[in-house]
């Protein structure tokens, strides 16, 4: 009778390590793609801050009209961009070299900088769902509960 139930329970183990596995793999997926997106928002937070920082290149700014307030949104701008482009978040298809990768961010990204009255506001808003940086799983849909886009400001005085 012993020998019996030893036949038939053969195989088990690797039946309930599969199991298990397939558990902790979908949550160290989880884990790691939360921390993916906390990684971004807070590089995206860094550059917002590193463009309203930018302003004090910009005294005139208060003033500015016409090309002189282009110019110095451009360069706001540019710095921004190139606080990004030091990060992880650009796709692994367009970071091979630097010009690739600040090509990507200037054309998927949004950056909005405004100047009210006495503040400016630098607003960057980043499509995570175009620039995912882990893969999608099948069974695991992550678009569900993660965010299509993610956006930070900072505000400075003129």
């Amino acid at each position: 009778m012993n020998r019996t139930l030893k036949g038939v329970q053969r195989g088990v183990a690797a039946i309930e390590f599969a199991f298990v596995m397939l558990g902790l793999l979908l949550a160290f997926y989880g884990i790691a793609t939360f921390g993916l997106v906390l990684y971004t928002q807070q590089a995206l937070a860094r550059a917002a801050a590193d463009g309203a920082r930018a302003v004090q290149m910009f005294p005139q700014l208060r003033t500015a009209t016409g090309p002189e307030l282009a110019t110095a949104r451009s360069h706001i701008e540019t710095v921004v961009w190139d606080s990004l482009a030091g990060s992880i978040i650009v796709p692994l298809a367009h970071s091979d070299t630097p010009a690739n990768r600040r090509a990507w961010l200037a054309q998927t990204m949004n950056i909005d900088v405004t100047t009210p009255t006495t503040t400016l506001t630098v607003t960057v808003t980043y499509p995570y769902a175009a620039g995912r940086l882990l893969p999608w799983v099948p069974m695991f849909d992550t678009s569900q509960w993660m965010p299509a886009t993610l956006t930070s400001r900072a505000t400075a005085a003129l």
